[in-house]
């Protein structure tokens, strides 16, 4: 099921709630058990594995996955960055941004440059 909430989740909130997830097990599992970023990786994937309501949601946590996964798996990442190509050619990024405040949107656009997901 997805994440459904009545308010859009914010960029800075769906950053929260990887980077809890991404600590949690590698404190739980990583450090102690020699898991493998992948799994690492799998696990904070799998948080929100349904996706959210609204699109620049999906768009914007797989964009974290992106950073969090530090290219460190090759097929994992060229899959992410063809979700979110996929979904800004779909979907396009100001229609996606519509609803986003300035500020969160230029942070967000940002990101997606240093990534070369736009130019």
């Amino acid at each position: 099921m997805k994440y459904r909430s009545e308010k859009r989740v914010p960029y800075e909130t769906l950053k929260s709630w990887a980077l809890d997830a991404y600590f949690n097990d590698c404190r739980d599992h990583a450090v102690m058990e020699g898991m493998p970023h992948e799994k690492i990786m799998g696990y904070v994937s799998y948080t929100f594995e349904e996706g959210f309501e609204r699109p620049v949601e999906d768009v914007m946590w797989s964009t974290i996955l992106l950073v969090l996964s530090g290219g460190w798996n090759p097929d994992w990442y060229a899959r992410a960055r063809q979700f979110i190509i996929g979904a800004l050619a779909e979907h396009g990024l100001e229609d996606l941004l519509t609803e986003v405040p300035t500020d969160e949107a230029e942070t967000f656009r940002h990101d997606l440059r240093i990534l070369k997901l736009i130019q």
